[in-house]
């Protein structure tokens, strides 16, 4: 020890060998991001169509002409993040889409809260109703198809594929193309180029979508857009929710307790479509302004669930704004929505299979009717890129019989199974005066900012 202080007091250093486990730290990250892949892409994105067809090449064309890749992109990447509140999240460049919400409940056990498939494939199919897709260019309706855009008073006819109308983007929409995309820091930025005249929209779109996920359990989701002429762009994210697990099924559904920060919504007739007014909720079904069960209203609902675009209530130059929260009082699950859009649909899964509704086909009488349904409407029939309508047209007729929707780990998801929560500009907007802008021009760029905020509730609620 003499000598040691010695050496000290002379200048020298004492070099002291600490053990190795001390040196080393491993710093655990609060959230981690994961590459991986998740498919491929088909060779042929289209196939020429044929006027007569056996069921089998009917099955392949319509899970070829339901995706494209304008990108030349063949790979579809899958991005994980897993954030150390035991929460993961999942997403795929097909569609921008969000594939997995685990979050933990009140006892700590994670699972996942949104709908989706386990195989690339399995998105492709028509009855696919875009779950957790990146819907665009124009979420929701426009009647007939027909789009006015101003100042220059253009008219637009846009693809019809929900009867006259066009819905979600058209056949081959944002939600069906393979996006580039490319991770920087702990986000990931996917893109995609809408070029001119597709699905009849004006204007070339260049798009960009950023997805982060925080160590608060929070995904926030920005969405750019800018366009080389006139257009009308209107985004939005179809996530299926059940916060008891996807696999819950009705019941469960039935126990969420819903708010919604909105003192109007936009009636529709009965095809589903705004009527361009905007109607006060009080004294009717559609106020949630205080929080309320879903088993104690839906019974009230005349259309047999909710299917509605809420106005929703803004501050002046409001940047985000809370729209929608739900609630799950047995697991304590708690997703709260905020957004910069004017508007926010919300739908209770009306038209999700009913199992009640299952009829089974004869067995000799299946090519038969398989013809007469493809004479009767060949191009309804392979353009139903809407799952929905699918189900409800293809094969809700009594040809095909009502077939079930199948989705991950072998799930059936059911009518009222699962609800949505959708922030966007008001349906067929560009077609109504009193309704939101919804024309992009040139020079300007449309950002669309979500955020689903997740969380929990440890007392009991009242």
């Amino acid at each position: 020890m003499a000598e040691e202080a010695e050496e000290r007091a002379s200048g020298d250093t004492v070099s002291v060998t600490k053990p190795a486990s001390e040196d080393i730290v491993i710093k655990v990250p609060d959230v981690e991001l994961l590459v991986d892949g998740f498919g491929f892409m088909p060779e042929d994105a289209k196939l020429p169509r044929k006027s007569k067809q056996s069921s089998k090449s009917l099955t392949e064309q319509s899970v070829h002409d339901s995706c494209a890749s304008s990108t030349n992109i063949d790979i579809v990447r899958r991005y994980t993040w897993v954030t150390k509140n035991r929460m993961t999240v999942q997403i795929i460049t097909y569609g921008a889409t969000i594939t997995t919400i685990k979050v933990p409940d009140k006892k700590g056990v994670p699972d996942d809260v949104v709908a989706g498939f386990d195989t690339l494939e399995e998105y492709f199919q028509p009855s696919n109703p875009y779950f957790g897709a990146t819907i665009g260019r124009y979420a929701n309706y426009i009647r007939e198809g027909t789009a006015v855009v101003k100042p220059s008073g253009r008219v637009y006819m846009l693809s019809q594929n929900r009867g006259h109308n066009h819905y979600n983007g058209g056949r081959v929409g944002f939600d069906k193309v393979n996006w580039r995309s490319y991770v920087n820091g702990n986000k990931v930025v996917m893109s995609h180029i809408s070029e001119r005249f597709n699905e009849g929209y004006p204007g070339t779109v260049m798009a960009q979508i950023t997805f982060e996920v925080s160590c608060d359990n929070t995904i926030k989701i920005e969405m750019k857009c800018t366009t080389s002429e006139p257009t009308i762009v209107n985004l939005s994210s179809a996530l299926y929710f059940n916060l008891a697990g996807h696999h819950a099924g009705p019941e469960q559904m039935y126990e969420h307790i819903i708010t919604i920060n909105a003192d109007k919504f936009t009636p529709t007739n009965d095809e589903g479509l705004v009527t361009g007014e905007k109607n006060v909720v009080g004294g009717t079904v559609f106020d949630f302004r205080v929080p309320r069960v879903l088993r104690a209203m839906l019974p009230k609902v005349p259309m047999g669930g909710f299917d509605v675009n809420y106005c929703i209530t803004q501050g002046t130059e409001q940047d985000l704004t809370f729209q929608a929260r739900a609630l799950h009082p047995v697991t304590g699950r708690v997703v709260e929505v905020y957004s910069n859009q004017p508007g926010m649909q919300f739908y209770t899964g009306n038209l999700l299979p009913d199992p009640d509704k299952i009829v089974e086909e004869l067995e000799g009488e299946e090519e038969a009717q398989e013809e007469d349904v493809k004479e009767e409407s060949d191009s309804e029939s392979e353009s139903s890129a809407n799952g929905e309508e699918a189900v409800e047209e293809s094969k809700g007729k009594k040809s095909y019989g009502y077939v079930p929707l199948i989705g991950k780990k072998g799930t059936y998801y059911k009518k009222h199974g699962l609800f949505c929560l959708m922030p966007q500009n008001y349906p067929d907007a560009v077609n109504h005066k009193n309704f939101p802008i919804s024309v992009l021009n040139p020079g300007e760029v449309y950002v669309h900012k979500i955020q689903y905020k997740f969380g929990l509730l440890l007392g009991k609620y009242v």
